[in-house]
C-alpha cells in the first residue's frame, strides 16, 4: 500500500450534472432544478407513475422551454438499491453518459435539492 504524508480528499471525484428540488402541484408530484456549469440550464423533472414496463424509466428530465414548446429529454433515471438498502438512481443522459443520483433525506424544508445527479465513474 503506498502512503502520502497527507491524506486530506477536498474535493470528490465525482462531477455534478444537476441537482432538483421537489414541487408539487395538486396531487402532482414533479421536480425542477438546473443544470451544473457555467451556463446552467433550467429543467423539470417527472415520476413515471403509470409504467407498463419495468424497464421504462421512473424519472424523465427535460430542459424546462416556454409554455407550449417540445422539452427536449436530457436524462432517464431508473430507482435502484444498493446491497446495504440504500436507494439511490442511476441512468443515462441524452448523449448515453451513464449518471448515478442520490436522494437527499435532509432538504432543511426545500433548502437543498432533494436529488442530485453526476456522472457515473465506473468503469
Amino acid at each position: 500500500m503506498k502512503t502520502t504524508t497527507s491524506t486530506k480528499t477536498t474535493k470528490s471525484d465525482l462531477v455534478e450534472v444537476f441537482a432538483l428540488w421537489k414541487a408539487e402541484k395538486g396531487s402532482t408530484v414533479y421536480y425542477t432544478g438546473k443544470t451544473s456549469g457555467d451556463n446552467p440550464i433550467r429543467i423539470v423533472a417527472f415520476v413515471n407513475t403509470t409504467k407498463k414496463n419495468p424497464n421504462q424509466p421512473d424519472i424523465n428530465v427535460y430542459q424546462q422551454m416556454e409554455k407550449g414548446k417540445d422539452k427536449p429529454q436530457l436524462a432517464s433515471l431508473w430507482d435502484n438499491k444498493s446491497k446495504a438498502g440504500k436507494a439511490y438512481l442511476s441512468g443515462k443522459d441524452n448523449e448515453g453518459k451513464d449518471l448515478v443520483g442520490f436522494w437527499n433525506d435532509n432538504t432543511q424544508d426545500g433548502k437543498y435539492p432533494e436529488i442530485r445527479v453526476y456522472y457515473s465513474t465506473k468503469k
